[in-house]
C-alpha cells in the first residue's frame, strides 16, 4: 500500500544510528481513491511495518500542492525537536523505571541471577540518553532491553526521537572508583616524598 522504497529504509537506518529526530511525511494523500475513516489506519499500519525502526516517529498526511497539512507538518516538526531536548526529572524516571519493573521484572538465569537496577539518569539530550545503573548488565537481555524502552515512550513520551539506554554495571562502577582512589593517593604520596629528600 505504501510506497516505501529501499533508500527510505536506508535513510530510516541513518536516523537511528545518528539519534536524529524524525517526522513522517504521507504526501500526495489526495490521491488516494475511496478514502474512509480506515484508510489511515490501515496506510499507518504498513508504514509501521516497512520502517519499523522508526516506530517512535509521528505520521503526518499531506497534499503539498494544495497545502493541505502543511501547518499540521511544521507542528510536529516544531515538537519534535521539543521531545529531542526535553529532559525528564530524575524522580519521576526513577518512578516510571519502578513501575515497569513492578510489571515485568528482569528474566532470571538458568544459575538463578536475576538484574536489579539500582537507578536511571538522564545523561544527555538530542538524542535522550538514560543510564541505568545495575548489578550486572549481562543479566539485562535484549528482549527485556526493548521492554524497558517500550515502557519509558510509553510513560514518557519522546515521540519522534530516538532515544538511548545504557546499562552500567556495579561492578564496573567499583573498579572506576578504586582506580580514582587510587590515582588520589599516589597524588597525595608525591609531595610528601619530595619534601622528605629535601629534608635529608
Amino acid at each position: 500500500m505504501a510506497c516505501i522504497t529501499e533508500q527510505d529504509c536506508k535513510i530510516a537506518e541513518r536516523i537511528e544510528k545518528e539519534g536524529k529526530g524524525c517526522l513522517i511525511v504521507v504526501n500526495k494523500w489526495d490521491t488516494i481513491p475511496y478514502k474512509n475513516q480506515q484508510t489511515a489506519t490501515h496506510y499507518e499500519q504498513d508504514v509501521r511495518e516497512k520502517l519499523r525502526l522508526l516506530h517512535w516517529a509521528p505520521i503526518v498526511y499531506s497534499t503539498a500542492i494544495a497545502g493541505h497539512s502543511v501547518e499540521k507538518i511544521l507542528v510536529a516538526a516544531s515538537t519534535v525537536e521539543k521531545e529531542r531536548s526535553r529532559r525528564l526529572g530524575t524522580s519521576i524516571l526513577n518512578q516510571v523505571v519502578q513501575e515497569a519493573l513492578a510489571f515485568k521484572s528482569p528474566p532470571r538465569t538458568q544459575g538463578g541471577r536475576r538484574g536489579r537496577v539500582y537507578y536511571c539518569t538522564q545523561a544527555a539530550v538530542r538524542p535522550p540518553t538514560f543510564v541505568f545503573f545495575v548489578n550486572d548488565a549481562n543479566l539485562f537481555p535484549e528482549t527485556y532491553r526493548r521492554y524497558m524502552d517500550k515502557q519509558l515512550r510509553a510513560d514518557a513520551g519522546f515521540s519522534g526521537t530516538p532515544i538511548r539506554l545504557l546499562w552500567r554495571s556495579r561492578r564496573k562502577m567499583e573498579k572506576g572508583e578504586k582506580v580514582k582512589s587510587a590515582t588520589r593517593t599516589q597524588i597525595n604520596l608525591r609531595p610528601r616524598h619530595r619534601r622528605l629528600a629535601v629534608a635529608t
